[in-house]
């Protein structure tokens, strides 16, 4: 690799500056900083970089406790089967249901949203709860309104919670969300909305992935703690 400047500070005598007309000369050194603040904010173009860094980096996540997964399109893949005995039917990929008890290990809790317009989730409800513990609620056109009170029955801030989703109408929840992601197949406002894209597709482990990223910013932000606390003066 190599190394370039991202900020500095010029501590110069006042004969250097008259006799030399610079304010940099004589002893110079350098500190090497980590990627995540490797972004020098001199013109516009470089906001969107810092903004990158950040949301690449994590310095969200430390206090996540809970999250909002979309079952259609999220958990599973958005297709019912119809059996030739006329029953609708569709499948839950188990690497979806592995993110979320990790997830729960971690005392992060989950709630996972169906559709009003979704009559098949809403019959699955019950043996989405048996099979992953978690409590399923009905959200309408505008899920917003229905996780707000959510969100502040708990006191939390949006911060500290997480928010998966796949569909125009989850936009606004994946903005206000501190960590929020959409699968690889998502809308393209879902996309744009949420800060992290999956590579994976809803329904084939694109919970799992997201899940994994929610620990693992949780995981550096703990860190990044550790390293604050740290007196680095008496090295």
């Amino acid at each position: 690799g190599e190394l370039y400047e991202n900020g500095s500070f010029y501590i110069s005598k006042r004969d250097l500056i008259l006799t030399e007309g610079s304010t940099q000369g004589g002893k110079v050194a350098y500190f090497e900083m980590e990627p995540e603040h490797s972004v020098d904010i001199d013109v516009d173009i470089d906001w969107p970089v810092a903004e990158q860094r950040i949301l690449r980096y994590g310095y969200f996540g430390r206090g996540v406790s809970l999250m909002f997964c979309k079952v259609s399109g999220c958990l599973t893949d958005g297709r019912i089967f119809l059996t030739a005995s006329g029953e609708d039917m569709v499948s839950i990929h188990t690497k979806g249901t592995t993110g979320i008890r990790k997830l729960q290990k971690d005392d992060v809790e989950v709630l996972l949203l169906t559709s009003s317009e979704d009559p098949v989730a809403q019959l699955l409800a019950d043996k989405l709860k048996k099979l992953t513990g978690c409590e399923v609620m009905q959200v309408g056109e505008d899920p917003l309104s229905d996780v707000l009170p959510v969100v502040k029955e708990r006191n939390l801030d949006w911060k500290d919670v997480a928010y998966m989703g796949n569909d125009t109408a989850d936009s606004s929840c994946l903005n206000l969300a501190g960590l929020s992601a959409a699968p690889a197949d998502a809308s393209p406002d879902a996309a744009n909305a949420a800060k992290y894209t999956c590579r994976l597709l809803g329904g084939a482990g694109a919970v799992r992935e997201f899940a994994e990223h929610v620990l693992l910013q949780k995981e550096k932000a703990k860190s990044q703690m550790k390293q604050d606390r740290i007196d680095r003066t008496n090295f």
